[in-house]
């Protein structure tokens, strides 16, 4: 998932200064699992702006607002209501807003669409409701089948690909010592599955022309440009 956190309230006042019709754009996935974006995290952020004397025209949570397919749904019904909105405050991650925004164009209107939340990441869930730990890169250059399945250019704080560094020491990160060092974990995990032959294999430097940005995905091709 994306890992989003709430920008602090005064941002979001500054975000929205001018603005007194406000449209509530929450997101019922990733968001809402981070507990910043749901429709628990809209309703509450509707009823604060309101007492700052934001007037709020509506408010909706798609299911994932970073799918097109998911979102223009549930938007476009609303197209008169976000007409009357002087702008659009999306509480889900860099991408949710962007879709918004691309819905509000395809609409036919133009309004200011302003975010409440940082996007923090590609997290994954360790433990439920608690904590997720950012794990993926998105590099596009996938090394997970050499590693044991733990990606070194995420949790190495240096991202190396052929061991650890010399300031590794009881198994834990030179740069945060309350860390365990990612290519200790490696090798134990390599350990345990019987490959630890694999780590003799050295590994060249990462393509990372493949990580340049914006990337599109044609799906059906499964081609990455």
């Amino acid at each position: 998932m994306i890992g989003t956190a709430k920008k602090p309230f005064d941002e979001i006042l500054a975000a929205l200064k001018g603005f007194q019709k406000i449209g509530m754009v929450g997101c019922d996935g990733c968001a809402k699992v981070c507990l910043t974006g749901g429709s628990d995290e809209v309703a509450a952020l509707a009823q604060e702006l309101k007492t700052q004397g934001k007037e709020i025209v509506f408010e909706a949570s798609p299911e994932r607002t970073c799918n097109m397919a998911k979102a223009k749904p549930v938007l476009d019904p609303l197209k008169d209501k976000i007409q009357a909105s002087d702008a659009l405050l999306v509480l889900g991650c860099g991408g949710a807003v962007q879709i918004a925004r691309y819905v509000t164009e395809t609409l036919g209107l133009t309004l200011p669409v302003k975010t409440g939340l940082n996007s923090v990441g590609h997290m994954d869930t360790t433990v439920p409701g608690q904590i997720a730990i950012e794990q993926c890169q998105e590099c596009g250059d996938c090394i997970l089948n050499d590693t044991g399945g733990i990606c070194p250019v995420t949790k190495c704080a240096k991202g190396l690909l052929n061991g650890p560094c010399g300031g590794s020491e009881d198994g834990k990160c030179e740069v945060d010592p309350a860390r365990d060092c990612a290519w200790v974990l490696i090798y134990n995990r390599m350990v345990a599955l019987g490959e630890v032959d694999n780590l003799k294999k050295f590994v060249g430097a990462k393509d990372y022309s493949k990580a340049a940005k914006p990337r599109t995905l044609y799906i059906k091709e499964g081609r990455v440009a």
